[in-house]
């Protein structure tokens, strides 16, 4: 059984695909499970909770044609909820009110506001306090919980090409360290998000340390995502993250509906 529960359509600010052309990029590439995790940031932008009320009528109504359209997938329900700690009560409001079968946790906004990918990062030491806030809202975000796996957690990285030497956070173990703790205690899922194979840093993410300390910690659920925005992208990766996860100590992948984790036997 292959999977992708991260997947962005044309309902996000920055998606391309149609929900049927998700599906059928799913089954031209033999993936048996997908999720549409189309971005609710709880920020007043383009990205965020304003644009994803103005398409969910629309993405609910396709999502009910696909799925019954394409029956030979199980096609779950999701989203992906950017920075909910910097606005909990809504985000939670949000979340509880909906019949979502999985939802993603996310930063992509430092506590001031910028946004990781608008940053010019001139030298590292503006890189390396960029991480450290980065890191603190992450930290915030696996304590306040409310959702069901921590997505990259090394998500900086994809903007640092030729701007650092290699593609690491080792450096940041004793600030990655608690966020860990935080998910492995409120039994959150920790993403393996395959996109870095398709950028600059030619692996999935976060690095095999990461996951082997996850489990040492008492880690059960590791989700596969591509963190696709378009439809050429969907399910690449996914032979190469079982491959980490059977490394890290791991013996299956984990999926959500209504919520529930279920384990997939690799």
């Amino acid at each position: 059984m292959r999977c992708d529960l991260h997947i962005h359509s044309k309902y996000s600010f920055d998606g391309v695909p149609t929900l049927d052309a998700i599906c059928r990029a799913a089954m031209e590439r033999h993936i048996d499970i997908i999720a549409t995790t189309d971005h609710c940031d709880i920020t007043d932008g383009p990205e965020g909770i304003r644009s994803y009320l103005e398409n969910e009528a629309a993405r609910l109504e396709e999502y009910a044609q696909v799925k019954e359209k394409y029956k030979v997938l199980k096609f779950l329900y999701g989203v992906e909820v950017g920075n909910p700690n910097d606005k909990p009560q809504i985000a939670r409001t949000f979340v509880d009110a909906r019949e979502f079968d999985f939802v993603i946790g996310a930063i992509h906004f430092l506590p001031d506001g910028s946004d990781v990918y608008k940053l010019p990062y001139p030298d590292l030491e503006s890189i390396d306090t960029m991480f450290r806030q980065y890191f603190a809202s992450m930290n915030h975000l696996a304590e306040l919980g409310g959702f069901d796996t921590l997505a990259h957690l090394d998500y900086p990285l994809r903007v640092l090409n030729e701007k650092v030497t290699s593609p690491t956070i080792t450096q940041y173990r004793n600030l990655v360290e608690p966020i860990l703790e935080k998910i492995v205690a409120k039994g959150i899922a920790l993403e393996i998000n395959t996109r870095g194979i398709y950028d600059w840093q030619g692996r999935a993410g976060p690095e095999e340390w990461v996951l082997k300390r996850y489990k040492a910690l008492g880690g059960k659920y590791v989700t596969i995502g591509s963190d696709a925005h378009t439809a050429n992208w969907i399910g690449v990766g996914f032979n190469e993250a079982v491959e980490l996860l059977r490394r890290a100590g791991f013996e299956a992948y984990t999926i959500y509906e209504k919520r529930v984790p279920q384990q997939i036997p690799i």
